[in-house]
């Protein structure tokens, strides 16, 4: 019987890729099933052969072995491979070139205050009177109250005294303060009087020794702080009887609150021949006059010459007896007055320094309640700018001292050294 067979497809997958084992068997290419042909009723017979190989333990743990240590290299790899890149290209986060250990010695000021004096030959001091903490536990012992001497410029310690024998107290408080014949004193803890030596860079002790002599004091000091600047050049102290009296190193004179206040009055009180000082004051805004702005004033008064002073406080005033004037709260005792700088505008301004040459002032740029700082050095007697240093930040700046070389303003953490050209000379700055 003849045959003839067209286009055969495997009867399980249905390809026609086929090879021919013998005469009417085929194997398929694509799935392995082998099928005939049967001659007598053209039944197409297949067997499916999965080509599943018998089982060797043997090679099925060597393969096994194999597939381990193929995935351990690959973890490995996974871990490896990063760190090499890592190790090849600087951290962002460290660098051990930059990075310096804490040295032992390492200290942090916890209270403190901060004053800057020219000694006598010119050179600019940071004198830093406070708590000293160490880090780590067995610096404990060189904790303390410690007073400090650097050379500004130089940014090198000068000296450094520790002082024993400070008195407990509530809260602990350091005060610094110069006074017009160049004296320097400290107060700690409102208890102990300091005097500080500027060229020996030293403090001792005058708690008792600089009060000598007042018999208002003689029971002892209880407690001692600096007057306020409305009082002039002045400690405030409690003896330890309970009685609060100011003292005048200038005059060597003891005042109560009272003869304090009777001493201002006579301020007012025109006399002949009277030794008159020049000052500068900020008006504050008037409600009299809302229309007026803030202005620079230089006043001339009364020269409270080391006794008991007073701040002027200006402010523009309607007076029912002479009408628009300047007055300082009530009291009469400006003997005259300009502008010094007409027209312009000040925010938040506050006065640093002053003498016969300068005037060193701090004002917001703008109006806006943060806005950056302005330090400006004005002439004292025609009122024309010398510099304007731009802070980049709003800051309060507390004071300053003028040196050789140009001006020194002092934040509570920093220190600015300006030339008079208005080039930033030094930056200090306090740990």
């Amino acid at each position: 019987m003849a045959k003839k067979i067209k286009a055969i497809k495997c009867p399980h997958c249905g390809s026609i890729n086929k090879s021919e084992v013998k005469a009417d068997h085929f194997k398929c290419n694509s799935c392995n099933t082998e099928y005939f042909l049967d001659n007598d009723d053209i039944n197409i017979n297949h067997n499916i052969n999965y080509n599943t190989p018998n089982f060797n333990p043997v090679a099925g743990k060597k393969i096994a072995l194999i597939i381990g240590i193929g995935l351990f290299v690959f973890f490995m790899m996974i871990l490896i491979i990063p760190a090499i890149f890592r190790s090849s290209s600087p951290s962002p986060s460290f660098n051990k070139s930059a990075y310096k250990a804490p040295e032992r010695d390492d200290f942090f000021w916890h209270y403190k205050e901060t004053i800057t004096y020219t000694n006598s030959k010119g050179e600019v001091i940071v004198l830093i009177f406070g708590n000293r903490n160490y880090m780590g536990n067995d610096n404990k012992a060189k904790e303390g109250t410690y007073l400090s001497f650097f050379n500004l410029l130089s940014d090198k310690e000068i000296k450094t005294q520790k002082i024993d024998g400070i008195a407990e107290a509530t809260h602990t408080n350091f005060q610094l303060r110069q006074f017009p014949d160049g004296k320097i004193y400290g107060i700690a803890n409102k208890t102990n009087v300091f005097e500080i030596d500027k060229e020996n860079y030293t403090a001792s002790d005058v708690s008792q020794s600089l009060f000598k002599g007042h018999a208002k004091l003689a029971s002892g000091i209880a407690n001692a702080e600096f007057a306020y600047d409305s009082y002039g050049h002045a400690f405030n102290l409690m003896s330890n009887e309970g009685a609060n009296v100011f003292f005048y190193p200038l005059e060597n004179k003891i005042y109560t609150k009272d003869e304090v206040y009777a001493a201002q009055r006579a301020l007012v009180v025109k006399e002949p021949n009277e030794k008159l000082t020049t000052k500068f004051d900020f008006t504050s805004l008037s409600s009299d006059y809302p229309e007026e702005k803030i202005q620079l004033i230089r006043f001339t008064m009364k020269d409270s010459q080391g006794g008991p002073d007073d701040d002027a406080h200006l402010s523009w005033r309607n007076d029912h007896f002479v009408g628009k004037s300047l007055t300082s709260f009530g009291s009469k005792f400006v003997r005259n007055f300009v502008d010094l700088t007409p027209g312009r505008l000040y925010f938040k301004p506050d006065i640093l320094y002053s003498d016969n040459d300068y005037v060193v002032i701090t004002a917001n740029k703008t109006a806006a309640e943060a806005a950056p700082t302005n330090i400006q050095c004005i002439d004292a007697k025609t009122g024309q700018l010398v510099f304007t240093y731009p802070f980049p930040t709003n800051q309060r700046f507390e004071d300053a001292i003028r040196y050789k070389d140009g001006i020194v303003v002092k934040s509570y953490n920093l220190i600015l050294a300006i030339g008079l050209d208005g080039k930033l000379i030094k930056e200090f700055k306090i740990k």
